[in-house]
């Protein structure tokens, strides 16, 4: 059973949230001071930093909370390859296009576009993950750069779809992210990966090459005759003659 006091933290917490989020819709985010949020939030200012250092602490906290709600209803496990997944997300998107519209205005945008980019691609790298242990396969190019593109691609084509005012529906942004950017279509298997690190890594190929083949052990019976001279040939001839 969860201690009163931590109850009591969470709905702290979320109070400062949920003021934040009515503030940016109303008022934006630059502007934003402590006191105007724990205005909201009828709490004092020394409960605002108990909890967080600043407010972009709280915006990333708020973001989160976004992001973890999606993924509740989503079952607690995303994968971003299945298409029905990636059309929720850009239903969830739809959902709360006011917020993220002015979120992308002035300096908070650049701030909270980082933040979410970083939690986006928490998310998608658990995703990939999921996807290497159910096929028992690997993808051909480093994780690391792998969770930042799909992370860049999916943020991206969200923010650009906001922005022209979603010209198509969420189904169809789902439809073409797939097309252009799939994660199956980047797996090789542990064979193929072989071939490939010997492509990337010339030196492999050239040691395996390199390696001196098994000596045959040499025998009586294998041992190379020397040629008879002609002389000697028709020497041996008339003898056996």
């Amino acid at each position: 059973m969860a201690r009163k006091d931590d109850r009591r933290i969470q709905r702290t917490r979320k109070a400062l949230r949920d003021a934040l989020y009515a503030l940016v819709l109303d008022r934006g985010y630059d502007d934003l001071s402590v006191q105007d949020i724990t205005d909201k939030a009828n709490l004092g200012r020394a409960t605002f930093y108990l909890h967080y250092r600043e407010k972009d602490e709280l915006l990333e906290d708020l973001l989160r909370e976004l992001t973890e709600n999606f993924t509740q209803r989503s079952g607690n496990k995303i994968r971003f390859s299945d298409l029905k997944t990636l059309q929720s997300v850009f239903e969830y998107a739809e959902n709360y296009y006011d917020f993220y519209r002015i979120m992308t205005i002035g300096k908070g945008g650049i701030i909270g576009m980082r933040k979410l980019q970083a939690i986006i691609r928490e998310t998608y790298a658990q995703s990939l993950d999921d996807i290497e242990t159910t096929t028992g396969n690997k993808f051909c190019v480093p994780r690391s750069f792998l969770d930042n593109y799909f992370a860049n691609s999916l943020l991206g084509t969200i923010c650009f779809w906001l922005e022209q005012e979603m010209p198509h529906p969420p189904a169809e942004m789902a439809d073409m992210l797939l097309k252009v950017a799939s994660p199956e279509r980047l797996l090789i298997s542990p064979l193929s990966e072989e071939v490939l690190n010997e492509k990337q890594n010339p030196k492999n190929k050239k040691a395996k090459a390199a390696k001196p083949a098994e000596v045959e052990e040499l025998t009586p019976e294998n041992l190379p005759q020397p040629e008879a001279e002609e002389g000697e040939t028709e020497k041996t001839e008339e003898t056996e003659s």
